[in-house]
């Protein structure tokens, strides 16, 4: 019985080789992805992993491509309205204002009227009308008379040519005299068409226009101030009674369909700032939205302030952009060099740093730690720690991460 008892001494060993054996297979299990690194973070971490792991577990690479750099100009502008669509109304007469039909900020259709002026020329015409009028009225009415005198003289010589007193001369001659007071008649029936004509032609001149049904003996004493074009009036110097000129406009209306953003640009920026760059204009005016245009002339000297103006054309629906708005204005501008592109899938970061792994071949992934540039689509150009034609992983870098950072962590234990 006592040569059968277990040997304490014995039992130790076996359990002590048991569990060797079994650190043994663990170790082989985990040597198909064996971390090699000192510190997370540090650059030249790097992993290997089997190739035939690696693929199951979906990791890929791609060459680094490039993308133009462009930066940004921050700096401010203000709308104002495009001088080419801006226009002057100014009366032709000195006279009295005696309506006033519109208002600073009214929107104006073309043709629309905006003003009446009282205008002593529109007065003398009306009066060198009715005179003209009236003359030809008793100008006709002599000739009518003449006109019917001619007619009984007529019949009484062709009794008498009948009668054989009076010659077929002195018929000729009455016949004659019929006629031409016939044809001066007709004359000063006609020269009405003609004094109505011109009189149309000159009340238009002045700002006043009367339909063909219009009677021009009740034409307006004012002449009407109308709109050549429809837009928003901008300015606006007259109030009813005032007595105005020809010297200055009283109304200025801009179409706004249409504005300029004019620019403000510092010398230090104005060699990057070119004609055709988009511009990006916000305004606390308008929240949460961003008008895009194009740059479209660089003014060639400073001014006053010693600031360039650069000036861009931005579409205007809805008249949201107001003369006189100001904002902040973004200038993307574009860099000659090429930069390394990254896309998101390759990038990883880890204690606020930015890094991701190049793939070296056979398994070996190195981590790199990158400085990221402008953000374009989904991705970053790099500025530094990638070049262009390095190979990376785009998919799987978070597994290459997750072994990194465990082997870490088993190290530092």
């Amino acid at each position: 019985m006592a040569a059968n008892k277990p040997n304490p001494t014995n039992i130790s060993l076996i359990l002590f080789a048991a569990m060797f054996l079994h650190g043994c297979e663990r170790h082989a299990i985990s040597s198909e992805v064996l971390p090699r690194s000192t510190k997370p973070g540090v650059t030249g971490t790097a992993v290997t992993i089997n190739p035939k792991a690696a693929e199951l577990s979906g990791i890929k690479s791609s060459l680094i491509f490039s993308e133009p750099g462009s930066t940004q100009i921050r700096t401010t502008g203000e709308i104002k309205a495009a001088e080419p669509n801006v226009f002057h109304i100014s009366c032709m007469v000195t006279g009295r204002v005696v309506a006033d039909k519109a208002n600073l900020g009214d929107y104006i259709k073309a043709g629309q009227v905006m003003a009446q002026v009282q205008n002593p020329e529109v007065t003398r015409v009306a009066g060198d009308y009715m005179h003209q009028l009236h003359q030809n009225e008793v100008e006709q009415r002599q000739a009518q008379a003449r006109l019917a005198l001619a007619d009984k003289t007529l019949d009484r010589v062709n009794q008498l040519n009948k009668e054989g007193i009076a010659p077929m001369k002195d018929v000729l001659a009455a016949q004659n005299a019929r006629d031409m007071i016939q044809i001066e008649l007709q004359g000063l029936k006609e020269h009405v068409i003609h004094i109505n004509s011109e009189t149309r032609a000159l009340l238009k001149q002045y700002g006043v226009q009367l339909s063909e049904a219009e009677d021009i003996r009740h034409m307006p004493s004012a002449s009407p101030l109308r709109s050549p074009k429809a837009g928003v009036i901008i300015e606006k110097s007259i109030t009813l009674g005032d007595v105005v000129d020809t010297t200055k406009p009283l109304y200025v209306v801009a179409d706004l369909s249409t504005v300029w953003l004019d620019i403000n640009v510092f010398d230090k920026d104005i060699g990057k700032v070119q004609i055709g760059q988009t511009v990006q204009f916000r305004s606390d005016s308008l929240p949460g939205k961003t008008v895009t245009g194009h740059i479209s002339y660089i003014q060639p000297q400073a001014g006053d302030n010693k600031t360039f103006v650069a000036r861009a054309v931005l579409t205007n629906p809805g008249m949201l952009l107001k003369p006189g708005m100001f904002g902040q204005v973004d200038i993307i501008t574009q860099n000659s060099s090429r930069a390394a592109y990254v896309p998101d899938s390759a990038l990883q970061q880890f204690n606020n740093e930015s890094f991701v792994f190049i793939d070296r071949g056979s398994g070996n992934y190195v981590k790199r730690r990158i400085e990221l540039g402008q953000r374009i689509m989904d991705g970053y150009l790099v500025k530094s720690g990638l070049s262009v034609g390095e190979r990376v992983v785009t998919a799987g870098a978070l597994t290459l991460k997750a072994e990194m950072l465990k082997g870490s962590i088993g190290e530092s234990d």
